[in-house]
């Protein structure tokens, strides 16, 4: 298999999944990956650092400091 066809289905597992966020980051991730010599198992916690992070991001409700705080009472 090519590797523009594995980077393909790769970034097709990673929608499938519903990690768009790591899909579309992961040409970013590798071609860091590549210039830094970067071990895959550090190239992956990267991509899914980035997932994580974006899915947290999310998750706050607007105006939150902190993921699924309640706002203080008046």
């Amino acid at each position: 298999m090519s590797e523009a066809r594995r980077f393909q289905q790769l970034r097709g597992h990673l929608s499938y999944l519903k990690l768009n966020d790591a899909a579309e980051a992961l040409n970013r991730v590798l071609d860091q990956a590549r210039t830094e010599r970067m071990s895959l198992p550090a190239a992956l916690e990267r991509l899914l650092e980035i997932e994580v992070e974006a899915t947290e991001a999310r998750r706050l409700p607007p105006g939150s400091g902190s993921p699924a705080c309640p706002s203080p009472g008046p």
